[in-house]
Order: structure tokens, then C-alpha cells, then sequence
């Protein structure tokens, strides 16, 4: 039975595949191969043994090498006899270069050379000077640039120095100093610090402004180079104190400031502080009583004599800063708590407390547009809307606010336009 079946599949199986391996062979191996005795009988008619023999050692051993050694020899010269060496553009003009980018190296590497000719001019001495004549010549279409560029020449004409023009975004990113900016028509403290690529605090700061402040076209603000505060140098100050007080890093103001090292500042001197922040003094301390001898002998303003004058608005008369187009105020420093008043009748207007800026602040409208604000009160005595006669006491004297110590910023406004206080209080 199982003899029966293994013959059943060699009938089946091995009879049909001996009889396609006998068609494949007779059919396509055997043609090919009568195919390859062919062609090789008629290569070797064409082509005898022994003149093929040099030619393929030539091929299979010497070819290679030689290409390889030639291709060495050539860059390695090409490199070497190479103009271009710095080091931000190393190997660029390289023959290698141009085989591994695709690009022509006379495409972008141009020698510039002006012919030039000397012609004796005579000086006011009656001398003889040599004078450099620019030839005339046709520029081509990469010299008609919409910016003229101009070259430094030496007496035989190379171009020695070809400066780049920056453009105007370049120019805000590697700006190291302040600028004033007009403000347009649109322009808001945000947009223009987005523009200048610092914080809206910086302009605020700089300007002396508040995040109520209100701008208009044509006003002139003071822009930094870069977010943080400026700050102009005082008597016994060092980098580590301003550094401390600001929030800053010392490094990093001797590196903007192109300072030689943390002494190398004098006093006057304006400095920009990368990443500083306002200085807010600690919060007043809590009301004292006043001295025995303030009780008995109190302190009064001094009316003037001339009443178009206004009251000097505090027995303080240490002036420590002055009006300029910078600050726009007077700024009169007297121990905390001594107390301001009044320079005229009116009405306050407003009474009010900022982070920044004027600190605690009063402002009293005198009628006919005139107003007069009083700045860094450590405590206020009187609220909005209250009358006031001129000499009352307004607060006591503090630090609050944008301040450096105790002091009164007083400013004398018509409309929105400061003026100089000394004209009418002196």
C-alpha cells in the first residue's frame, strides 16, 4: 500500500518537474552558453590574448591609483595656493569646496581692484602732493547698488577696506547706545518696545512714565540699547553696590559698558544696566510722634513777598537734581517726615500711590490750567477734591516710588507742558 502511494507521487510530482528542468536546460542554458562561446570567440578575433593582457593589468591595478594620486596632488595644491584664510571661511574657496557644494567658486568670490592714477596737485605751501584720480570705468550690475560703498584705497588703487552697511534691524540689535524716538501716529509703549526689542518697563522707567501714562505723535522718548535702566554714577559708588541694587549682574554691565574692569567708572558717569530693574524702597515705617521741640516750634513757610510767586514747598532748600529735558522737576531732599505744603491755592486734583514713579503722589489744580505736583510723600494728609490754601500742609516727606532716598519731586505744569519751578518759586 505504501509503495503504491510514493510511486502515485513520483507519477505526479518528479515526472512533470524532470520534464520542465530538461525543457529549461535544452531550451535556455544551453542557448546561452552557445551565446557567451559566441561572443568570446569573436572578442579574443578582435581583440588578441596577448594585447589585452596590458591593458587589463593597466585597468584593474595602475587606473585607480593614478586618478586617486592626480586628485590628491590637485587639491592639495588648490588649498594651499588658496587667498581666502579666515577662519569664518575656512576652505570655502577650496576646490574641494566647490566639488562637495556644486557651486562655482568665481561665482562669489570677486577680486576688486581700481586702477588708479596719480596727479600732482600743488598745496597752499607751494608743495608738490601726490593725488589719487579715480579712472572712469562702466560698473556692472552688482555695483549699481541702491547704497553707494565706498573703498579705501592705497596709492596703487587695491581696495583695502570695504565696509558693510548694516541694515536697520541689524542696527537696533548691536545699538550700545540710547536714541530718541519721536513717537507716531499709532505707536503705543508696547509696540514700541516690540520694535526696539526691549521691555515696555524699560521705556516707562527711562521716561519717567507710568502704565496710565498717556503718549501722543511727536513727543520725544529716550529708548535704551537694551532692556533693564540707566544710571548715572554718584559719589562713593561701586559695580557691586549698583549691581545689588538694581538686580543686576556686574559681569554683564562692565561687558555692555566696555568697561576695562569694576573700577573703571568715575563719578557723572552714565551707565546702562543689562536686565536692571527700579529701585522701590521699603515701605515707609509706621507714623511717629513728632519731637517735643517740632510741637513748641514748628516749622512755617516763608510767604513770599511778591504774591505772583509761588510758596517754596518745603523748609528743605538742598537742591539735589534740576530741571533739564530729562527731568522734568525739581528734586529737593530733606530728612523723612519733614514736612510739604502747599506753593498755592487750589484744589487737589489727584492723590494717588504707584509702584514707580512718583511714588505716593499729590496734585493740586490752581485754576487757569496751572497744577502743580508734588512727588515721594512717605504719608499724604489730604484727599482728592479737598480745598487747600497755599502754605497747608500737604504729607511728610519719604522715598517712595522711583527713589534714591528722601527727597520732594516737585513739578509746575500748564496743561500738559512742564516748566522750570525755580521761575516761580524763587
Amino acid at each position: 500500500m505504501t509503495k503504491s502511494f510514493f510511486n502515485l507521487l513520483k507519477i505526479i510530482f518528479l515526472k512533470p518537474l524532470k520534464t520542465i528542468g530538461i525543457f529549461i536546460y535544452r531550451l535556455i542554458i544551453i542557448n546561452f552558453y552557445k551565446l557567451y562561446l559566441l561572443l568570446k570567440k569573436a572578442t579574443r578575433k578582435i581583440f588578441p590574448a596577448e594585447k589585452i593582457k596590458p591593458v587589463y593589468l593597466f585597468i584593474n591595478r595602475y587606473l585607480p591609483h593614478l586618478i586617486i594620486t592626480l586628485l590628491v596632488t590637485s587639491i592639495g595644491f588648490a588649498n594651499i595656493l588658496t587667498k581666502e584664510t579666515r577662519a569664518e571661511s575656512f576652505g570655502e574657496k577650496s576646490f574641494l569646496y566647490a566639488i562637495a557644494t556644486g557651486k562655482n567658486i568665481g561665482d562669489e568670490y570677486i577680486e576688486e581692484r581700481l586702477e588708479a592714477t596719480l596727479s600732482k596737485t600743488t598745496d597752499y605751501t607751494g608743495g608738490e602732493t601726490a593725488a589719487v584720480a579715480a579712472p572712469q570705468k562702466i560698473l556692472t550690475d552688482q555695483e549699481l547698488a541702491p547704497e553707494e560703498t565706498f573703498l579705501t584705497l592705497t596709492a596703487e588703487g587695491t581696495a583695502l577696506v570695504k565696509p558693510e552697511i548694516a541694515s536697520i534691524e541689524a542696527s537696533k540689535i548691536q545699538r550700545d547706545k540710547t536714541i530718541e524716538y519721536a513717537v507716531k501716529e499709532g505707536d503705543t509703549i508696547g509696540s514700541i518696545a516690540q520694535n526696539f526689542n526691549i521691555t515696555s518697563e524699560t521705556i516707562l522707567w527711562e521716561n519717567n512714565l507710568n502704565k496710565s501714562s498717556i503718549i501722543k505723535p511727536g513727543q520725544i522718548l529716550r529708548i535704551l540699547p537694551t532692556s533693564g535702566i540707566s544710571y548715572k554714577i554718584a559719589s562713593g559708588d561701586t559695580l557691586d553696590k549698583i549691581a545689588q541694587k538694581y538686580k543686576a549682574e556686574k559681569e554683564k554691565i562692565i561687558e555692555f559698558n566696555k568697561l576695562a574692569n569694576e573700577r573703571d567708572i568715575q563719578v557723572g558717569q552714565n551707565l546702562i544696566i543689562p536686565g536692571g530693574q527700579a529701585y522701590y524702597a521699603p515701605p515707609p515705617a509706621p507714623a511717629r510722634l513728632a519731637p517735643i521741640q517740632q510741637i513748641f516750634q514748628p516749622v512755617s513757610p516763608v510767604i513770599p513777598s511778591d504774591p505772583t510767586k509761588m510758596l517754596w514747598p518745603t523748609s528743605a532748600r538742598r537742591i539735589t537734581q534740576y530741571f533739564n529735558w530729562r527731568h522734568l522737576g525739581l528734586d529737593i531732599a530733606a530728612p523723612f517726615g519733614t514736612p510739604i505744603w502747599a506753593a498755592e491755592s487750589g484744589t487737589v486734583s489727584k492723590v494717588a500711590f504707584l509702584n514707580y514713579g512718583y511714588g505716593y503722589h499729590v496734585i493740586i489744580d490752581h485754576g487757569g490750567g496751572k497744577s502743580t505736583l508734588y512727588g515721594h510723600f512717605q504719608k499724604i494728609y489730604v484727599k482728592e477734591g479737598q480745598k487747600v490754601d497755599k502754605g497747608e500742609v500737604l504729607g511728610e516727606m519719604g522715598s517712595t516710588g522711583y527713589s534714591t532716598g528722601s527727597h520732594l519731586h516737585f513739578e509746575v505744569r500748564f496743561g500738559n507742558t512742564r516748566y522750570n519751578p525755580l521761575n516761580y518759586i524763587r
